[in-house]
């Protein structure tokens, strides 16, 4: 019984050792990285369709490949109750860039040419 004791002190006694050691092997601290810039999000609307409020870049949906934002917490869920007309109809009273004809690059194709623009007259200096 003794030597049951003895051995069994023994092997708390070595894990205890072996458990509170060092290794060198692998390194368990996180690597620190550099801070992540956020990137803004270019919201389709300028009012929220639901409230008429401020639309924010932390609640919005993805609708007609746009990004919608809402004002309030409640306002995402109720637009998703909404069927494709009444989200039409809301949408197109919000919309940023309801009456604009916008190329790619957003300017007005038809409002201007480059002529007339100052962008010919700049190029030559």
């Amino acid at each position: 019984m003794r030597y049951l004791m003895a051995s069994a002190a023994l092997l708390l006694l070595s894990a205890a050792i072996i458990g509170c050691g060092s290794t060198s092997e692998t390194d368990t601290t996180p690597a620190v990285t550099d801070p992540v810039e956020a990137t803004s999000v270019s919201l389709a609307n300028t009012k929220c369709p639901i409230m008429g409020g401020t639309p924010t870049e932390e609640l919005t949906v993805d609708y007609d490949g746009k990004t919608i934002g809402f004002c309030c917490d409640g306002c995402p869920q109720k637009w998703a109750t909404l069927d494709e007309d009444e989200k039409a109809e809301k949408f197109a009273k919000v919309d940023a860039h309801a009456g604009h004809d916008h190329d790619v690059d957003g300017h007005d194709a038809d409002a201007h040419d480059a002529d007339g623009h100052g962008h010919s007259d700049q190029l030559g200096q």
